[in-house]
């Protein structure tokens, strides 16, 4: 990959990344969705066998996943957070992967 190209690839993935970042609206985590049982003798979960279903976030914490439950008013707004997050991950992964091409290019002289 020619060094111009480089360059113009990294500043694109940059300025992405400035602009999600810049925004400071991103959750470090994973959606999961869990279906349980309330506990509610009376309820749909227990006499029909249609689970609730709800979301959380999986988080690293200590060497353990902590679940923080989402409520469903906020789901929206969680996903959009935590989907930030993975594509500030995914920028960085690129930035990296372009500056390593451009060492590469550098040690052979073609820059």
């Amino acid at each position: 990959m020619k060094a111009k190209y480089i360059n113009m690839a990294l500043k694109q993935a940059v300025n992405h990344l400035e602009k999600i970042i810049g925004k400071g609206s991103f959750l470090k985590g994973n959606i999961v969705i869990m279906k349980r049982v309330c506990g509610n003798k009376n309820c749909r979960c227990i006499k029909q066998g249609k689970k609730h279903i709800s979301m959380y976030i999986g988080k690293k914490q200590n060497n353990t996943t902590k679940m923080i439950y989402v409520p469903k008013r906020l789901e929206a707004e969680v996903a959009s957070k935590v989907k930030a997050y993975h594509k500030i991950k995914d920028l960085i992964d690129k930035i990296s992967e372009l500056n390593y091409k451009d060492l590469e290019a550098a040690k052979k002289g073609d820059v």
